[in-house]
């Protein structure tokens, strides 16, 4: 017997991607479908919601505030809600732009311990990313390799919420074709593939698809998606094990190198960084600041002195870093593991760049005070 369970597919992308106009496209033509639409707006008033109106009578506004963390509860009470009150088929979420697709996929999988669990009648079928290609080439410059923050002020930077909802998805819809050159189509693409080379990935004008493609899927699998992210891939392609996600410290191979994987356009570059030689917190902090535009993406874990008990993660969205202990890690297991993904890297000039931030034999034995900082930074 089959899952009788609501599907729901939840759109994410940043502000301006085109995720109003793809959900238009499919309630205009759902096929023989009932689709519900919650649709989430950080501002006190939900255009979104205007905009989607005329298509469907089952429509939540959840206004005010973002569903991957101040409307948890709200989202919750909705689906309960939803499903006492009304006959639907399918439940289409359309997520905020500066969403985070984790938490929400989460709170939707009931791994909140809450008292409301919403796998009691529905089921996370389908992650949908939707990437506006014009928006995605100026974020990240093609030509110079910038990744440019454009986050206005906001708390989070939005490169962080960009790369999030591409790497965690299991469909991709690189939206606005029609209006990029093919060979900046092309390029774009290619650091997508990057960054996630799982997700089925469609290039879209208007964000027109049948609704076949994001309704009723069946693709969702939240421990597949969690793995697929490009940068996860390339640790794993050098021998090495994935620490940041589940503080897993199990065994792996030792190993100094920098190691180089070219992929479809020849100027996105993916490099692998691994020393078994702590960093000195102040130099890498400094490094870190003095941000290389060409690389987009920095994942991994760090040694740094100072903080031996801490597997440090190090996590880098263009300007934005974040670095912060994942938990404790046996000594004979401190390794710094990190990839780099982005374009145009010089490989031997990061590679010393990084090997300048460890600590020499002369700093071996140094007492440091992680209470003086710099890390963690948020």
């Amino acid at each position: 017997m089959g899952d009788e369970r609501i599907p729901i597919t939840v759109v994410t992308g940043c502000l301006g991607a085109g995720k109003t106009t793809l959900i238009n496209h499919v309630l205009d033509d759902p096929g023989d479908r009932s689709v519900a639409v919650v649709v989430n707006d950080v501002g006190e008033v939900n255009v979104d919601t205007e905009l989607i109106q005329g298509a469907t009578d089952d429509i939540v506004d959840l206004s005010n505030g973002c569903l991957c963390c101040q409307l948890q509860d709200d989202l919750r009470s909705t689906l309960a809600l939803l499903r006492d009150s009304r006959e639907f088929d399918c439940l289409l979420i359309e997520a905020s732009g500066v969403s985070e697709p984790i938490p929400l996929a989460r709170t939707l999988l009931g791994m909140d311990d809450e008292e409301v669990d919403p796998t009691d009648e529905y089921r996370l079928d389908t992650m949908v990313s939707v990437v506006d290609s014009v928006g995605f080439s100026k974020a990240f410059d093609t030509e110079t390799g910038q990744l440019r923050d454009a986050g206005g002020g906001s708390q989070r930077p939005l490169t962080d919420v960009l790369v999030e909802t591409v790497e965690f998805c299991d469909l991709l819809l690189l939206n606005k074709c029609d209006v990029l050159p093919d060979d900046s189509l092309d390029e774009v693409e290619a650091l997508i593939r990057e960054l996630q080379p799982n997700a089925e990935l469609i290039r879209t004008i208007d964000g027109a698809v049948p609704p076949e493609t994001i309704l009723e899927t069946g693709r969702f699998d939240f421990e597949e998606a969690r793995r697929s992210p490009g940068w996860k891939h390339a640790l794993a392609s050098a021998g090495s094990t994935d620490h940041n996600t589940e503080h897993d410290h199990g065994e792996h191979s030792h190993r100094e190198h920098g190691s180089k994987t070219e992929f479809v356009a020849d100027r996105i570059e993916t490099v692998v960084y691994e020393r078994e030689r702590p960093f000195h917190p102040n130099r890498l902090n400094a490094w870190l600041d003095d941000w290389d535009g060409n690389i987009a993406r920095t994942k991994g874990v760090c040694w740094i002195a100072g903080w031996d008990d801490d597997a440090m993660g190090l996590n880098q969205a263009g300007p934005s870093v974040r670095c912060g202990s994942l938990g404790e890690w046996n000594p004979s297991e401190r390794t710094t593991r990190l990839v780099l993904i982005g374009t145009d890297i010089d490989e031997d000039s990061v590679t010393a760049e990084l090997d300048g931030c460890l600590i020499d034999a002369n700093e071996e034995g140094t007492s440091w005070n992680p209470e003086r900082g710099p890390f963690p930074r948020r």
